[in-house]
């Protein structure tokens, strides 16, 4: 048998000769190879393999691949086939059917995963969402860094748990729990993806946070006290050489407007409407993509006023260190100089204080809810549009930039007097914060 074997594979097969005067006289369009299996002439001394398949009345062809006369491993793998390739597949595909699969959809879903990359279902799940209007700038963030350099090559097919689970070791083994967790998420998001297109099967659907990502994050989120606000500010100021000006009226602003850290980094100068005291963020930039008129308060014009000669007139409000300034500061440099202030402190004064930037956002809405602002003017102050959040308006409004505008307008203003009162004198550092 074995004699046989090697005598069929090193023999021309028996239909080679009428495939080559096929491919090269071009008589005829189309020649039939086997049932279901015919070789289209696409070109003169060029053709390509048809497979035809019909299941409950209805009739579909795909293209199996490339004609060449003689295909090796590696041809095969970029979609050409010779004729004894091509009728063993179809051969296979009969068997299939003979089991009640549909050999149509079981071959473009083989010849899809074959050439299909990690990246491009990345690819297409972003466009996805982009097109739904999701924000998707930590989605982007943590694939490019975190598990394109190990898996982003890779054919999805060949990608196992296994694999998934060394890229998320490797982030827990760097400290960054949370971040693991997300690129979990992440993963399994695009496997979901594959899996309904047919792709690929979804090995990530038994992982889960508590099995393969170091267990579930505990919630370490804190709303600052009015005492805390106000020690974190002087330090801010005492220790300049490692916390920027730039930076320290930051905090101040996402304190005052209760924004998302990215959502004023990303504002630029043009956004400022300074004669009606709006700052507009817009959609592009907001977290769900729906754009809001934000009040602001003439009790922080000094401080827009001051951030507008450090931005050494660069079309961003909080534009990068670097000398250009053509872009926005990255999203990742106040947190890293918040733990290099803490640091800093913590040596110096033997205080350990510890929070995120995200924390300011927090304490904004804390400080709304000890003002006993209404429910629904607190969550649209930071922008929640939800239905299970936000109640008393219309559909319409939730998609309004301007909806409870002088609501929201008055709310900002308590906020922006409680804030200021705890700012520090800046006349030492050119900054005078006064009505």
């Amino acid at each position: 048998m074995n004699v046989l074997n090697f005598i069929n594979q090193n023999s021309e097969h028996p239909l080679q000769a009428s495939v080559n005067e096929f491919v090269s006289q071009g008589s005829a369009k189309r020649l039939s190879i086997l049932k279901g299996l015919t070789l289209r002439l696409t070109t003169l001394n060029n053709a390509e393999f048809i497979f035809r398949s019909q299941k409950k009345g209805i009739r579909t062809q795909i293209k199996l691949g490339i004609y060449k006369r003689e295909a090796s491993e590696s041809d095969i793998a970029l979609g050409f086939l010779d004729i004894r390739t091509a009728i063993a597949i179809v051969e296979e595909l009969h068997l299939k059917a003979q089991l009640g699969l549909h050999p149509v959809t079981e071959l473009r879903s083989a010849k899809y995963s074959i050439g299909t990359t990690f990246n491009a279902i990345y690819a297409e799940v972003l466009a996805n969402k982009k097109a739904k209007g999701v924000c998707t700038l930590a989605f982007e963030r943590n694939y490019i860094n975190e598990i394109a350099p190990y898996l982003g090559q890779n054919s999805v097919h060949q990608i196992t748990c296994k694999d998934v689970q060394r890229v998320i070791n490797t982030i827990l083994e760097s400290g960054r729990k949370s971040v693991a967790e997300k690129c979990l998420y992440l993963c399994k998001n695009l496997f979901d993806y594959a899996s309904e297109q047919n792709i690929c099967p979804n090995v990530t659907q038994k992982m889960t946070v508590g099995m393969n990502a170091g267990g579930y994050e505990v919630f370490k989120g804190i709303a600052l006290e009015s005492h805390d606000l106000k020690k974190t500010f002087h330090w801010m100021i005492k220790y300049r050489e490692s916390f920027s000006e730039t930076l320290y009226l930051y905090c101040i602003l996402l304190v005052c407007l209760g924004l998302r850290k990215q959502e004023l980094l990303s504002c630029k100068w043009a956004s400022f409407d300074k004669d009606n005291n709006i700052l507009h963020i817009e959609r592009e930039v907001a977290k769900k993509r729906v754009a809001i008129a934000v009040p602001i308060s003439e009790r922080l014009h000094p401080i827009f006023s001051r951030l507008k000669e450090l931005s050494a007139e660069s079309d961003f409000i909080f534009p990068t260190a670097h000398v250009l300034k053509v872009k926005p500061m990255c999203e990742n440099t106040p947190n890293t100089a918040l733990k290099r202030l803490f640091s800093v402190i913590e040596k110096e004064n033997g205080f350990h204080l510890a929070f995120k930037i995200h924390d300011l956002r927090r304490t904004f809405r804390t400080m709304l809810s000890r003002l006993k602002i209404d429910s629904t003017v607190a969550e649209l102050c930071i922008n929640h549009r939800g239905k299970d959040t936000v109640e008393n308006i219309s559909n319409l409004e939730r998609y309004d930039r301007y909806v409870k505008f002088e609501e929201r307008k008055d709310a900002m203003n308590l906020i922006a007097e409680r804030v200021i009162s705890l700012t520090p004198d800046f006349s030492d550092v050119e900054l005078t914060i006064a009505a």
